[in-house]
């Protein structure tokens, strides 16, 4: 199926209307964010809840920290940012560590590709090493469970309960929910990935605490086979987070309460935009 990204009524939280910054960098939040490509710093607090329906409005992603991935990072390069790029960022609570990617797209391509072979289509990618293993393939123990967690487009409208997903380590089994929509130049996923998986994991945010973990985007743009993939790990130089936790990156928790009143944070936030510090990509307005 062959969607043109058109605009939606969907509505997107301050950070994400002016999203795009210097290439490969942090967008930082109420705390740093971590380092491009290697740790991304992860607000944990039992108020930090998220609805899944996603708008990205929840105060918890205005004041959360992105990570912006540009069309060269990966193994496939896109031609332009239009074409293929992503940002994405994550916040945690007592229950769910949630992960919502905003994706650049100018041709939604879906349901060619089902099931297993999603990654053919348009996608994301979510990786849990829940012990921080970097096993050079994936452990299934309980509480060592790494997974590959596939979100396609092919979820745009669907029932954010039941989505269809996808993944080696069982990313299909992962109980992870997601709400996916257009917006008006690609399309938007809001992921909960429970933090509690009987027989899996068992993650507790405490401060400090790292588990392995990496974003990929899957971009197709003609129905055919995968035409580009981005990838946020620096060490992921080969695409092979699929079957190789080595290559991940990090997610470090931090006690942050991140669903806080905006009063007096946006004129802050909106002081950074005048000056530029958020809104642009390099020398190109985005």
């Amino acid at each position: 199926m062959r969607l043109k990204a058109t605009a939606y009524a969907v509505v997107v939280g301050l950070v994400v209307l002016s999203a795009g910054t210097l290439a490969n960098e942090v967008i930082r939040g109420d705390i740093p964010g971590g380092v491009f490509g290697e740790v991304y710093q992860c607000g944990f607090h039992p108020q930090n809840t998220v609805v899944l329906d996603g708008k990205l409005d929840d105060l918890a992603w205005v004041h959360a920290p992105w990570h912006y991935v540009d069309n060269r990072t990966g193994t496939a390069p896109a031609p332009d940012p239009d074409d293929a790029s992503y940002q994405f960022a994550a916040v945690a609570d007592n229950d769910w560590l949630y992960v919502a990617f905003q994706v650049w797209d100018d041709e939604i391509r879906t349901g060619e590709n089902l099931g297993g072979d999603v990654w053919k289509d348009d996608s994301v990618e979510i990786y849990i090493d829940p012990n921080n293993g970097k096993t050079a393939s994936y452990e299934t123990g309980n509480g060592t469970w790494d997974s590959q967690i596939t979100i396609g487009a092919i979820n745009i409208g669907g029932d954010p309960e039941a989505p269809q997903l996808a993944g080696t380590g069982d990313g299909a089994g992962s109980g992870t929910r997601a709400a996916v929509v257009e917006w008006e130049k690609g399309w938007i996923v809001e992921a909960a990935v429970p933090l509690d998986l009987p027989g899996r994991w068992d993650i507790r945010p405490a401060d400090g605490l790292r588990i392995g973990f990496n974003t990929h985007l899957n971009d197709d743009d003609d129905g055919g086979e995968r035409d580009h993939k981005l990838i946020w790990s620096v060490k992921d130089v080969a695409d092979q987070s699929w079957q190789n936790t080595s290559v991940f990156g990090e997610l470090e928790f931090v006690s942050a309460f991140l669903a806080v009143d905006p009063k007096g944070k946006l004129p802050i936030y909106w002081g950074a935009i005048k000056v530029g510090r958020i809104g642009t990509q390099g020398d190109e307005t985005r």
